[in-house]
């Protein structure tokens, strides 16, 4: 094989497999072709209305969630995605090819896994699976295969924080080519999903444990790196809402009939049950017959592979310092969607993990040497189950 072809290899085989699984279930799940558009598009009209100088937006579809604030329309979800799209837009208008777009961050996620898996001293072969379970055998697949507003959120953010994994990881260099664009990467899943915030104690361990041997070098970095992008998203939002943290949630419609607000310990009873016991209902003569609820499917049905990250965040040898921040990420980010009214509704399983699958990862590349047996069948199986899910609602689950 020729030397070119040879570095390539594990892209292209990737890509093989990669390709054909998301067409499939874009099309499954009511996309229109190569150059589908999600028109559950709030990031798209968000471009747009940049293009024309605004912050608000022009038009206000009824089918889609927008904050209303002192007599404007805004998008309410943070900006990273409207980022991407923003050239997109300029291309092609509102219709733009986002489903693509979406695959090739998956993509650029796959290669990344796998080349710290590689340097880490797994086979390629063992290291392509593992990375290909993260996204096909996890609610990546099933939520993420169109961008419509959620999955651009969800999946960016995921892509955006393993991609900056594998800046910091067993990195020792500096400046561009050294862990900062990690750092900068995180900030723009902050940008998707504000709870990859808490995932920034574990890159600052991760670049002085495995890289660079200096934690307070890793510190200043993350502070120098993150800060500017954290900074804009801040103005962002006290231009549109006079506070710098709200993005506009609180004031969607649903979200201001509630009592208790979007965030609240009363939620946090049912969605639990639902994350973690919730099991789907046999329904004769239902279509489909195998009914999962929209409020959540208890998440080891199909993200069997973050069972194996937990193991290793518990069983497994790591540096103190890399087990705590770890374990403070999950408890931060699982604990903060707890809370949420939501739950993640509108679901084939429960999407609200994908938020803490880059810290999975993180998990078993610095624990896992193979993909074991065990794994593989955790994969077949989450990703048997999501191929059912994606064949089976085409945009949403049914309510029981």
């Amino acid at each position: 094989m020729p030397q070119a072809l040879r570095r390539f290899a594990p892209v292209l085989a990737l890509f093989a497999i990669s390709f054909p699984l998301w067409y499939l279930g874009m099309t499954w799940r009511g996309g229109s072709g190569l150059l589908d558009h999600s028109p559950i598009d709030q990031h798209a009209l968000q471009a747009r209305a940049w293009l024309a100088g605004r912050l608000d937006l022009d038009r206000v579809p009824p089918s889609l969630e927008i904050a209303h604030f002192e007599g404007r329309a805004f998008n309410s979800f943070p900006p990273t995605p409207s980022l991407v799209e923003l050239p997109l837009v300029a291309a092609f208008g509102r219709r733009t090819p986002n489903g693509l777009a979406m695959y090739g961050f998956w993509l650029a996620a796959l290669c990344a896994m796998q080349h710290v898996l590689q340097r880490r001293g797994m086979p390629p072969v063992h290291a392509g699976a593992l990375a290909l379970a993260f996204v096909f055998g996890t609610n990546v697949y099933a939520s993420c295969v169109r961008a419509n507003v959620w999955g651009w959120g969800q999946g960016l953010g995921f892509c955006l924080a393993v991609l900056g994994l594998s800046r910091v990881i067993d990195n020792k260099g500096c400046g561009w080519r050294g862990p900062g664009p990690g750092y900068l990467l995180l900030a723009l899943a902050v940008g998707c999903r504000p709870f990859y915030l808490f995932m920034a104690p574990l890159f600052v361990a991760l670049d002085g444990k495995t890289g660079r041997g200096d934690v307070k070098l890793a510190a200043r970095d993350a502070v120098l790196w993150m800060a500017p992008f954290g900074a804009a998203l801040a103005a962002f939002n006290f231009a549109r809402f006079g506070n710098p943290l709200e993005f506009g949630h609180n004031y969607l419609a649903w979200a201001q009939a509630l009592p208790g607000g979007i965030f609240d310990l009363r939620y946090v009873g049912r969605n639990l049950f639902h994350a973690t016991l919730r099991l789907p209902e046999w329904v004769p003569g239902g279509d489909p017959v195998l009914a999962f609820d929209p409020w959540g499917t208890a998440f080891w049905l199909n993200n069997t592979i973050f069972l194996f990250a937990l193991r290793a965040l518990v069983r497994e040898p790591l540096d103190p310092w890399v087990r705590a921040t770890a374990a403070l990420a999950l408890t931060l980010t699982w604990s903060g969607l707890l809370l949420h009214e939501t739950n993640g509704f509108r679901q084939f399983g429960y999407r609200f993990l994908i938020d803490l699958l880059p810290t999975g990862f993180a998990l078993l590349a610095l624990t896992a040497r193979r993909f074991t047996p065990a794994m593989a069948a955790a994969f077949a199986w989450s990703l048997a189950v999501n191929l059912y899910g994606l064949a089976t609602w085409k945009e949403m689950p049914r309510p029981l």
